[in-house]
Protein backbone atom coordinates (compact mmCIF):
# COMPACT_ATOMS: atom_id res chain seq x y z
CA UNK A 1 0.00 0.00 0.00
CA UNK A 2 1.36 3.41 -0.95
CA UNK A 3 2.07 5.93 1.77
CA UNK A 4 0.96 9.38 0.64
CA UNK A 5 2.23 12.50 2.31
CA UNK A 6 -0.28 15.17 3.15
CA UNK A 7 1.25 17.71 0.79
CA UNK A 8 -0.43 19.35 -2.14
CA UNK A 9 0.08 21.90 -4.90
CA UNK A 10 -3.10 24.00 -4.94
CA UNK A 11 -6.22 25.19 -3.20
CA UNK A 12 -9.21 23.09 -4.37
CA UNK A 13 -11.42 26.12 -5.05
CA UNK A 14 -8.72 27.65 -7.27
CA UNK A 15 -8.40 24.42 -9.27
CA UNK A 16 -12.18 24.26 -9.70
CA UNK A 17 -12.25 27.85 -10.97
CA UNK A 18 -9.35 27.02 -13.28
CA UNK A 19 -11.35 24.07 -14.67
CA UNK A 20 -14.35 26.34 -15.27
CA UNK A 21 -12.22 29.02 -16.96
CA UNK A 22 -10.60 26.32 -19.13
CA UNK A 23 -14.03 24.96 -20.09
CA UNK A 24 -15.31 28.43 -20.95
CA UNK A 25 -12.25 29.33 -23.00
CA UNK A 26 -12.45 26.06 -24.94
CA UNK A 27 -16.26 26.05 -25.38
CA UNK A 28 -17.05 23.03 -23.18
CA UNK A 29 -20.30 22.90 -21.23
CA UNK A 30 -19.74 23.13 -17.49
CA UNK A 31 -21.82 23.09 -14.30
CA UNK A 32 -21.25 22.36 -10.61
CA UNK A 33 -21.49 18.57 -10.95
CA UNK A 34 -19.23 18.38 -13.99
CA UNK A 35 -16.70 20.65 -12.29
CA UNK A 36 -16.68 18.37 -9.24
CA UNK A 37 -16.10 15.25 -11.34
CA UNK A 38 -13.37 16.89 -13.46
CA UNK A 39 -11.67 18.08 -10.27
CA UNK A 40 -11.82 14.50 -8.98
CA UNK A 41 -10.31 13.17 -12.22
CA UNK A 42 -7.56 15.82 -12.09
CA UNK A 43 -6.94 14.87 -8.45
CA UNK A 44 -6.68 11.18 -9.37
CA UNK A 45 -4.49 11.76 -12.41
CA UNK A 46 -2.14 14.01 -10.45
CA UNK A 47 -1.92 11.47 -7.62
CA UNK A 48 -1.13 8.67 -10.10
CA UNK A 49 1.53 10.75 -11.86
CA UNK A 50 3.26 12.48 -8.94
CA UNK A 51 2.12 10.57 -5.83
CA UNK A 52 1.16 13.96 -4.37
CA UNK A 53 -2.27 15.38 -3.78
CA UNK A 54 -3.39 18.03 -6.24
CA UNK A 55 -5.19 20.20 -3.71
CA UNK A 56 -5.84 20.88 -0.06
CA UNK A 57 -9.19 19.08 0.00
CA UNK A 58 -9.76 15.32 -0.19
CA UNK A 59 -12.66 13.99 -2.27
CA UNK A 60 -15.56 12.68 -0.20
CA UNK A 61 -18.08 9.96 -1.07
CA UNK A 62 -21.51 11.45 -1.66
CA UNK A 63 -24.52 9.68 -3.19
CA UNK A 64 -23.83 11.20 -6.64
CA UNK A 65 -20.13 10.40 -6.59
CA UNK A 66 -16.93 12.07 -5.41
CA UNK A 67 -17.36 15.61 -4.12
CA UNK A 68 -15.05 18.26 -2.69
CA UNK A 69 -17.51 19.84 -0.21
CA UNK A 70 -15.68 23.12 0.46
CA UNK A 71 -15.33 23.68 -3.27
CA UNK A 72 -18.94 22.69 -3.99
CA UNK A 73 -20.21 25.13 -1.38
CA UNK A 74 -18.26 27.93 -3.07
CA UNK A 75 -19.43 26.96 -6.59
CA UNK A 76 -23.16 26.80 -5.81
CA UNK A 77 -23.04 30.51 -4.94
CA UNK A 78 -22.27 31.36 -8.59
CA UNK A 79 -25.25 32.01 -10.83
CA UNK A 80 -23.30 32.29 -14.05
CA UNK A 81 -20.20 30.18 -14.68
CA UNK A 82 -19.64 31.97 -17.99
CA UNK A 83 -18.30 34.91 -16.00
CA UNK A 84 -15.40 32.82 -14.68
CA UNK A 85 -12.34 33.40 -16.86
CA UNK A 86 -8.59 33.26 -16.37
CA UNK A 87 -8.79 36.94 -15.40
CA UNK A 88 -10.85 36.11 -12.28
CA UNK A 89 -9.07 37.39 -9.16
CA UNK A 90 -9.00 33.92 -7.63
CA UNK A 91 -7.02 32.32 -10.48
CA UNK A 92 -5.26 35.03 -12.49
CA UNK A 93 -2.03 34.06 -10.71
CA UNK A 94 -2.44 30.50 -12.09
CA UNK A 95 -2.93 31.57 -15.70
CA UNK A 96 0.71 30.89 -16.61
CA UNK A 97 1.06 27.73 -14.48
CA UNK A 98 2.26 25.24 -17.10
CA UNK A 99 1.86 22.18 -14.87
CA UNK A 100 -1.78 22.93 -14.09
CA UNK A 101 -2.50 23.82 -17.72
CA UNK A 102 -1.04 20.51 -18.94
CA UNK A 103 -2.90 18.50 -16.29
CA UNK A 104 -6.27 20.12 -16.98
CA UNK A 105 -5.73 19.83 -20.75
CA UNK A 106 -5.01 16.13 -20.23
CA UNK A 107 -8.22 15.69 -18.24
CA UNK A 108 -10.32 17.57 -20.81
CA UNK A 109 -8.91 15.46 -23.68
CA UNK A 110 -10.43 12.40 -22.03
CA UNK A 111 -13.50 13.85 -20.33
CA UNK A 112 -14.23 17.38 -21.54
CA UNK A 113 -17.01 16.37 -23.92
CA UNK A 114 -18.70 14.14 -21.34
CA UNK A 115 -21.85 15.25 -19.53
CA UNK A 116 -22.20 15.62 -15.78
CA UNK A 117 -24.55 12.62 -15.83
CA UNK A 118 -21.98 10.49 -17.68
CA UNK A 119 -19.19 11.50 -15.28
CA UNK A 120 -21.37 10.69 -12.27
CA UNK A 121 -22.12 7.24 -13.70
CA UNK A 122 -18.44 6.79 -14.58
CA UNK A 123 -17.40 7.56 -11.00
CA UNK A 124 -19.80 4.85 -9.72
CA UNK A 125 -18.34 2.03 -11.83
CA UNK A 126 -17.62 -1.30 -10.23
CA UNK A 127 -14.20 -1.20 -8.60
CA UNK A 128 -13.98 2.60 -8.61
CA UNK A 129 -12.51 4.34 -5.55
CA UNK A 130 -15.97 5.77 -4.80
CA UNK A 131 -17.53 2.29 -4.87
CA UNK A 132 -14.72 0.77 -2.80
CA UNK A 133 -15.28 3.47 -0.18
CA UNK A 134 -19.05 3.02 -0.08
CA UNK A 135 -18.64 -0.73 0.47
CA UNK A 136 -16.45 -0.33 3.56
CA UNK A 137 -17.89 -1.51 6.88
CA UNK A 138 -19.00 1.47 8.97
CA UNK A 139 -19.25 3.63 5.81
CA UNK A 140 -21.03 6.98 6.14
CA UNK A 141 -21.81 9.48 3.39
CA UNK A 142 -19.18 12.21 3.37
CA UNK A 143 -16.38 9.78 4.26
CA UNK A 144 -13.07 10.58 2.59
CA UNK A 145 -12.21 8.51 -0.47
CA UNK A 146 -8.75 7.19 0.45
CA UNK A 147 -5.81 8.10 -1.75
CA UNK A 148 -4.83 4.44 -1.41
CA UNK A 149 -7.88 3.60 -3.57
CA UNK A 150 -7.52 6.54 -5.95
CA UNK A 151 -3.83 6.06 -6.78
CA UNK A 152 -3.88 2.53 -8.28
CA UNK A 153 -7.21 3.10 -10.03
CA UNK A 154 -5.98 6.18 -11.89
CA UNK A 155 -2.52 4.73 -12.43
CA UNK A 156 -4.14 1.83 -14.28
CA UNK A 157 -6.37 4.18 -16.32
CA UNK A 158 -3.39 6.26 -17.37
CA UNK A 159 -1.25 3.22 -18.24
CA UNK A 160 -3.98 1.62 -20.33
CA UNK A 161 -5.25 4.94 -21.74
CA UNK A 162 -8.69 3.48 -21.09
CA UNK A 163 -10.24 6.86 -20.29
CA UNK A 164 -7.49 9.42 -20.21
CA UNK A 165 -6.51 9.75 -23.85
Amino acid sequence: MENFKDKYRYNSVEVAFYIIAFANENKFSINVTKTQKLLYIAYGANLAISKDRLCDEHPKAWPYGPVFPKTRNKLVKYDDFSEITFEHDLIKNLKEDTYLKELISFVFRGFGEKTAYYLTSWSHQEGSPWEQTTLLPEFDWNDEIPDEYIFPYFQKLIKTNKYLV
